[in-house]
């Protein structure tokens, strides 16, 4: 690869403002950062913002949301040990309106039911058409008997929950899809959210609800991790940031300088250098001196061709 000192060529690129520019502003400010080092040190909070901001940028209706609601439940989310990443599937920022609101996944609520370190299995499965389901009414054991017609899933009639714990205590619980779903007419603030799971993944709420209700009647958690038994949305209290009239003089747009020699020298090409002129020599006319062919274009004149500075542009 060439290291000669070269010719620079920049370009000046306008950036519009747009409203993932203004969240990933407001996660920047000191007072927003502090919040989260507080409670997960300098380099898991780093980490942890990042995780926000992707699921922000995942998202074009949690991107309109206030950026000041975003933070606070994520914060939320942090005080429960779980992430908001989609990949990680333990909690989801979820648009209202213009507001963030914060909901436990289904991975989420069994990863706090573990971590008291009390149950010894945890387990939730669908129950099909053919197969009968008997509760014994003092015991509440569940048993089921029968052969299903068909084990599709997405064709299941119900849900049931199980765990024991590690002293040897053992609680079950069916519910009909009919239940769960009343259930969540009832009582999730979330149920006629267009982007909630009630709409967009009515089995995973399904299979989340019957494993909430059986740990809310009979399961120990601690008083920080007991939030999400009342409701899908986890609310609290508000944590104290910077209101989002703070970026009000976020300018609407910005101009990047783009250093093209370096840019394309990262990606592996070859750094252009000038011509070096060759040495005057004194030779006979030849044909092709009267006759010279047409010049073909150079991509090492000094200067990158079109499709070079193209090509950097289109990755910038």
């Amino acid at each position: 690869m060439n290291t000669e000192p070269v010719d620079r060529i920049q370009k000046a690129i306008v950036k519009k403002t747009t409203p993932l520019d203004i969240v990933k502003a407001y996660a920047k400010m000191d007072e927003v950062r502090q919040r989260f080092i507080d409670m997960l040190g300098e380099r898991e909070a780093s980490a942890y913002i990042a995780s926000v901001i992707i699921a922000v940028s995942n998202s074009d209706a949690l991107q309109e949301c206030s950026p000041k609601s975003v933070m606070s439940s994520a914060i939320r989310a942090t005080a429960l040990r779980l992430s908001v990443d989609p990949l990680m599937r333990q909690a989801h920022l979820v648009p209202f309106g213009k507001t963030a609101t914060l909901i436990v996944d289904y991975h989420g609520l069994v990863q706090l039911m573990e971590r008291t370190g009390m149950y010894e299995f945890i387990n939730v499965f669908n129950v099909f058409p053919g197969e009968i389901v008997e509760t014994e009414r003092f015991t509440g054991r569940v048993s089921i008997h029968g052969d299903a017609t068909t084990r599709k899933g997405g064709d299941e009639i119900g849900w049931c929950a199980y765990y024991k714990t590690r002293a040897g205590s053992e609680r079950m619980l069916y519910m009909t899809n009919e239940d769960c779903d009343a259930h969540g007419e009832r009582y999730s603030k979330a149920y006629k959210n267009p982007k909630s799971g009630w709409n967009t993944d009515r089995p995973a709420m399904r299979r989340k609800t019957v494993l909430r209700i059986l740990a809310q009647r009979w399961g120990q958690f601690s008083a920080t991790d007991a939030a999400w038994l009342k409701d899908d949305v986890v609310n609290g209290e508000t944590p104290e940031l910077p209101d989002d009239n703070v970026l009000d003089n976020l300018p609407a747009e910005t101009t990047v300088m783009v250093d093209v020699n370096k840019n394309l020298s990262e990606l592996g090409y070859d750094t252009p250098r000038p011509a070096t002129p060759a040495p005057a020599a004194v030779v006979s006319p030849s044909p092709s001196a009267v006759h010279p062919e047409p010049e073909q274009p150079s991509d090492v004149d000094g200067f990158y061709t079109q499709e070079q500075i193209e090509l950097q542009l289109s990755l910038t």
